[in-house]
């Protein structure tokens, strides 16, 4: 388990090629690419469970982080309070590749996590990739072809802009687009390996992945091909009963 109060600093990144390093005794070393994802990512493994109100001021949560790591940090690094309070903490999934981290309830009464049991994988180096945002051109293919719908669930998918604060099951209809093969597991950036997915099976997804033992993701697999394949490899499950 973690704690905050042992790191010896945060600095730019020396072992990798961009980014941030936070150092930890024996030279162990978790790796960001984003600014902003550092406050998210310190106050999960301080606080284990977080929502947006502790990066807009409600609480002095950041405040105490700062102050913690007083001389360990470039004071610039970390801000007083975050006008977009959800990247720091989404991005470290969706852009840092910490599969261990996800989210929990609504949008507006959400909650991040990081179990302390799952510290040790933010260590993986193997958890970050370079990640292309999809093009809007492959985005109208890939909603074409499913019909507008989630790959798995088969749920009407919607873009932020098409849904309001109070949109039923929002994490049901949340439109987002999804490697069949991860990126840190070797997939490709490209039509054939994208799919659609509501924001609730991407997140199911990532964790499978995370737990995955598998040498290699093939099409065997019903996350990455559930046109074909009924069958999570990770675990052995039939989640026919779950597909569209």
């Amino acid at each position: 388990m973690l704690q905050i109060e042992d790191i010896i600093e945060i600095r730019k990144a020396e072992i990798y090629d961009r980014g941030y390093e936070i150092v930890f005794p024996n030279n162990k070393i978790i790796w960001l690419t984003k600014r902003r994802t550092i406050a998210g990512l310190l106050l999960l493994i301080k606080y284990e469970i977080c929502s947006e109100e502790d990066l807009v001021g409600a609480n002095g949560r950041l405040r105490e982080i700062k102050n913690i790591l007083k001389g360990k940090i470039n004071d610039s690094w970390i801000q007083d309070r975050y006008g977009d309070a959800n990247k720091p903490f989404s991005e470290l999934w969706t852009e840092e590749g910490f599969s261990s981290i996800h989210a929990e309830g609504l949008q507006g009464n959400r909650k991040y996590v990081l179990y302390k049991k799952d510290h040790d994988t933010l260590f993986n180096p193997n958890a970050k990739a370079v990640r292309t945002q999809i093009s809007n051109t492959d985005r109208i293919i890939v909603l074409n072809r499913q019909n507008g719908r989630c790959n798995f669930c088969g749920s009407i998918l919607k873009s932020s802009k098409d849904m309001s604060a109070h949109t039923f099951a929002k994490d049901r209809v949340s439109m987002e687009f999804d490697h069949r093969i991860p990126v840190d597991r070797g997939g490709k950036s490209c039509i054939d390996n994208y799919q659609a997915l509501c924001h609730y099976c991407n997140k199911c997804k990532r964790q499978m992945c995370f737990i995955c033992k598998e040498g290699q993701c093939t099409s065997s697999c019903a996350l990455v091909s559930p046109e074909t394949s009924k069958i999570i490899l990770a675990t052995g499950e039939d989640i026919s009963d779950r597909l569209k």
